[in-house]
């Protein structure tokens, strides 16, 4: 007889196929594992060995693949950070930048249409004749663009808010740069100022609420460039060196914090003695000018200034003189552009960088040679080689450049009728460039402007940078400025600018809805005013508390709960970015400016990306099967009543009426919904 055992073997030996669905199939034994299998995930995710309870060796083998991070990893010695990418090729000219388009939407227009919209835009912005055929196609997608604009301008706005800590990220070096260069400002001001009590004496409207109750206007007459005095830069053809840029970045803390030169007394107290026997006179300087046309409208402009009014004893004439303002509390856009501009200054003043002119008193100019090169040998074995950090200060960096011009005008209000009123106006600012070596045609201006988002596009001109580039050309009484937009992230040159007076006031009137002749005449209105005010110190403040006033601050003698002291409002806060990032300001993107992102990429400002076929799919007209009706019993049916022609045409009336009604309901919520839209994106 078999015994049990032997019958189990014989199983085991010829394995029993079953079922013929099942042939395919693996066997049972593949799934059906112990617990204590070593593929069993349950077993393995129960014994998996902890990294504390790892055997020495082990451990010390693995430490060692594990070494290599950011905390431990080879640092940049030039700026001591750990460089982003390890490599990176010089010898092309690719800007590294991409329109950022997670959610991949294409435009309306396809290759070849935004290739001739955009070189119809370099035509125009490098002043060239525009191609016929490009200029036809510029007008045949005006609707298609001005409608894309729209949704891509929404696009970056919420691209921005929704990334704006990574987008202003790289302001934080410029942010630490303006703290080192305010405390130097903020040093020089409690030397020459004593440490008083303010209290308010009186309030003035802001520039906005001094409107006259006649229409009236007023212009920047009788420009004249009495003096200059300093060095002035010779620069034929204005453009910004990449390796300047380059080598700047790597040194922007060693040039920005420079101490400046203290401004140059151009207007004699005798010329002021001669002028008052006419009338009143005002002294402006161009940074207390834009204070006072530009109060409130960005959180990191100046907010203080020092304003004097006296008395002249031969006349009943005031000399009302206001002072530089002190420099801003809040970091941003503006304190941004001012350190980069004064870092270049200094950095363009070493010997060999740039020609200069010299300009004396009485009017001659003279070109000014390089230094000469120190003559020392080359090989000096007894040289003692000390390492000095990059961004320390040291004494072989020479002086900015700087220069002074003066200028008299005349600030004429003509109001209905044959009204006007004349105010005599000195005014110092500096002069950016020349392009002549006679310093006959001075540059209006320029600004080095910072791309927050170079990755979207050219963002449009604050109003602040929009109103100095026209004030700057109308008292140098030049044709052209200059802007040179470089990039928030690497300092890389996006676009070179021009600009004139007439662009200047296009772009205030259609981005802020400003016009200058009218901000001219509020101007007068609240000069008006200062001239009724006592003669004596004050301090001009403004205060976010109270939006649409200038306070009016005197010195008192005796401390009050209401009064403050002038060097702890100086001292009192640190310069951050913080209330910047938290408000809502948003700058869009220029619809006209096409930079070298534009031009690499070929890309349409303002613009998705086309596809790259750029054809419509035609699709397939599927022929519907008609089912064929089911036979069913007739239906029995009713006779009609037919309407008389009077109640046709009324009915018909009626119809008309309503779908007119529903068209211009459906057009009135389009238009308020995209209103709204646009108010959200183009509130700056």
């Amino acid at each position: 007889m078999f015994s049990k055992d032997s019958i189990a073997m014989d199983k085991d030996a010829a394995l029993y196929e079953g079922n013929v669905i099942f042939r395919n199939q693996p066997s049972y034994k593949v799934f059906n594992k112990s617990f204590e299998h070593v593929d069993d995930a349950l077993y393995t995710l129960l014994n998996e060995v902890e990294p504390d309870v790892l055997r020495m060796e082990l451990q010390e083998t693995g430490d060692v693949f594990k070494s290599f991070n950011r905390n431990t990893a080879l640092r940049d010695p030039r700026n001591n950070e750990v460089p982003a990418k390890p490599i990176r090729d010089h010898t092309t000219a690719s800007s590294l930048y991409s329109f950022p388009n997670p959610l991949e939407q294409y435009s309306e227009l396809n290759l070849k249409q935004q290739a001739a919209c955009m070189r119809v835009l370099l035509a125009w912005q490098r002043s060239q004749p525009v191609d016929e055929q490009d200029f036809v196609v510029w007008k045949a997608t005006e609707k298609k663009r001005c409608n894309e604009q729209q949704r891509v301008q929404k696009y970056i706005h919420d691209h921005e808010h929704g990334r704006k800590e990574v987008i202003y990220a790289p302001m934080k070096s410029l942010v630490a740069v303006y703290r080192k260069w305010y405390e130097l400002g903020v040093k020089k001001l409690q030397q020459t100022h004593p440490n008083d009590s303010y209290m308010t004496f009186s309030g003035l409207p802001q520039l906005p609420q001094c409107k006259s109750l006649n229409s009236q206007t007023a212009s920047i007459e009788q420009v004249e460039l009495e003096r200059i005095v300093g060095r002035v830069r010779l620069w034929p053809e204005v453009e910004v060196r990449h390796e300047a840029l380059r080598t700047l970045r790597l040194r922007l803390d060693r040039y920005a914090t420079r101490e400046s030169r203290e401004p140059v007394q151009l207007l004699r107290e005798e010329d002021k003695e001669l002028e008052l026997e006419a009338g009143n006179v005002f002294v402006l300087p161009l940074d207390s000018l834009l204070m006072l046309l530009t109060t409130g409208s960005y959180i990191d402009l100046p907010t203080e200034m020092f304003v004097s009014l006296r008395e002249s004893p031969n006349s009943k004439h005031k000399c009302m003189e206001f002072q530089k303002p002190f420099p801003a509390r809040n970091c941003g856009w503006h304190t941004n552009s001012l350190i980069l501009k004064l870092a270049y200054g200094a950095y363009i003043s070493q010997p060999g960088q740039a020609k200069w002119l010299d300009f004396n008193i009485n009017g001659e100019v003279k070109e000014v040679p390089d230094e000469p090169a120190c003559d020392k040998s080359s090989i000096d074995l007894q040289m003692v080689y000390k390492p000095r950090a990059i961004d320390q200060q040291s004494s072989d960096i020479v002086d900015g450049n700087c220069n002074s011009a003066l200028v008299s005008w005349t600030l004429r209000s003509k109001g209905e009728g044959d009204e006007c009123s004349d105010f005599q106006i000195f005014s110092t600012l500096s002069i950016p460039a020349v392009k002549d070596s006679n310093g006959k045609e001075p540059l209006g201006c320029h600004f080095i402007k910072l791309e927050n988002k170079p990755d979207c596009g050219c963002e449009i001109m604050s109003k602040y940078e929009l109103i100095s580039a026209w004030v700057q050309l109308k008292l140098l009484r030049a044709e052209m400025g200059h802007c040179t937009r470089i990039s928030l992230r690497d300092f890389e040159p996006m676009l070179e600018e021009k600009l004139t007076l007439m662009s200047l006031e296009q772009q205030l009137h259609d981005y802020y809805n400003t016009s200058m002749p009218q901000l001219l005449s509020n101007l007068c209105e609240f000069l008006k005013l200062l001239d009724t005010v006592p003669a004596g110190d004050y301090l001009l403040r403004y205060s976010p508390k109270y939006k649409d006033k200038f306070l009016l601050c005197i010195v008192t003698k005796e401390a009050t709960p209401q009064s403050f002291q002038l060097h702890q409002l100086l001292t009192e806060s640190t310069p951050s970015d913080q209330a910047f990032l938290t408000q809502s300001s948003y700058l869009p993107i220029s619809p006209t400016l096409c930079g070298r992102l534009h031009e690499e990429l070929q890309l349409l400002p303002c613009a998705f990306t086309a596809k790259a076929n750029g054809h419509s799919v035609q699709r397939r007209k599927v022929v519907a099967t008609i089912p064929e009706p089911s036979r069913q019993a007739p239906v029995r049916r009713q006779p009609l009543k037919k309407w008389s022609e009077t109640q046709t045409r009324e009915f018909r009336r009626k119809c008309k009426a309503d779908q007119k009604k529903r068209a211009r309901a459906r057009k009135v919520a389009a238009a308020n919904e995209e209103k709204i839209e646009l108010d959200k994106i183009m509130t700056l």
